[in-house]
């Protein structure tokens, strides 16, 4: 059983890594695209704004149905709708469609990180379920790592509708691979019984999921405006593509230590995580020139790369398998939450005030996650 379950655990991750790739892709270089369209900072915080806010309902929606039927199904089935909407960003032309697509990118996105989060957490062994929510997160930011870096060079070459083609190519590879490992050969036992959402299942998790809520709005800040932002400060595609790679390098850092992490102590990992977001953030607010980004982006990706696991860790461990659809989804949502507010705030914020004042915003925003890692139920030490 443990080796079955091992196995299928390693086709997760393959699939995770690809889809991960092609959606990196299109969710980062999509602001670049539309800048190079015309779009303003308000155009750009306004479709994070609606990927965001689809995104948050769609988790929810995406939790209900992984309770009730059988997620590896599901899960394929979230796949292809994945690699047609990619697919139909090749034959966008304007801001107002890339705005539509955006919305469409939310619903398959929201799908596909439920499902395969809790996919993971449902198939592995609890004795090592830290170590699978590292490897995990490792999957999707490697390809949140190629996708943005080898997108910048596609795009840059041959153009956006190209890249989009490539990328839906990429999705549709994987589909094989999960009806051959996570659909045929699934066994029973391999899942959950299911037994539709029980709320009292997740109380006294309102603090975790909380801390959520700066990073979210960062990180939509970071994802939908910052990207255009770098286009319009004259930085080419395939380096704005590159630095969000080290960024991502970094989360990758992180996710790589999380049992490190949880051993040196889960709250003081968390408020050295708060302190390097909002530090990176001050930085940001006066960043101008490629050199200048380098050293924030290092510091929030790592910023990232501790924060996530560990809530998700908490999250995983605090909750009854029967309903960890749900308890996924509502960690998914809570950052659909801020990334559907933070752009949208955030654009207005940068196209009145100018970018600076949205970071700085955000840096005293990051500081909150310092009182809520005392209220929540991660651990001071393993």
């Amino acid at each position: 059983m443990a080796q079955e379950r091992d196995g299928l655990l390693r086709l997760l991750y393959v699939t995770i890594f690809l889809i991960s790739t092609s959606f990196g892709a299109a969710t980062f270089l999509l602001p670049v695209y539309a800048a190079e369209l015309g779009a303003s900072y308000v155009a750009l915080g306004s479709m994070g704004a609606i990927g965001a806010g689809i995104y948050m309902v769609m988790t929810l929606v995406s939790g209900f149905l992984l309770d009730m039927f059988d997620r590896g199904r599901l899960y394929l089935v979230f796949s292809v709708t994945g690699a047609g909407v990619v697919l139909l960003f090749s034959a966008a032309t304007s801001v107002r469609d890339l705005m539509m697509l955006r919305g469409l990118l939310g619903v398959v996105s929201a799908m596909f990180f439920t499902t395969a989060n809790t996919l993971v957490a449902d198939i592995s062994p609890l004795e090592v379920l830290t170590r699978s929510i590292g490897r995990y997160n490792l999957s999707w930011i490697a390809g949140f790592i190629a996708g943005p870096f080898l997108g910048g060079l596609i795009s840059e070459r041959f153009g956006f509708p190209i890249l989009f083609v490539i990328m839906a190519i990429l999705i549709a590879v994987s589909c094989p691979v999960i009806w051959k490992g996570l659909v045929v050969k699934a066994r029973a036992g391999n899942v959950s019984v299911r037994q539709g959402f029980d709320a009292s299942a997740l109380k006294g998790l309102w603090a975790t999921y909380l801390m959520i809520l700066p990073y979210g709005a960062a990180l939509g800040v970071y994802m939908s405006i910052l990207p255009g932002q770098m286009r319009a400060l004259g930085i080419v595609p395939s380096v704005i593509g590159l630095m969000l790679t080290m960024t991502n390098g970094m989360r990758g850092v992180g996710f790589f230590n999380v049992e490190r992490f949880v051993d040196w102590g889960e709250r003081r990992s968390l408020r050295l995580a708060s302190c390097l977001m909002c530090a990176a953030l001050l930085i940001l607010a006066f960043s101008r020139t490629i050199p200048s980004f380098i050293i924030p982006l290092v510091m929030f990706g790592l910023s990232g790369g501790i924060l996530t696991p560990l809530i998700q860790n908490t999250i995983a461990r605090s909750s009854p398998r029967h309903v960890l659809g749900m308890a996924m989804a509502l960690n998914e949502s809570m950052y659909g939450v801020t990334m559907f507010i933070g752009p949208l705030v955030g654009g207005i914020l940068a196209e009145v005030f100018q970018p600076t004042t949205l970071y700085l915003s955000l840096a005293g925003l990051s500081l909150v996650i310092l009182p809520l890692s005392f209220m929540s139920g991660v651990a001071e030490s393993s």
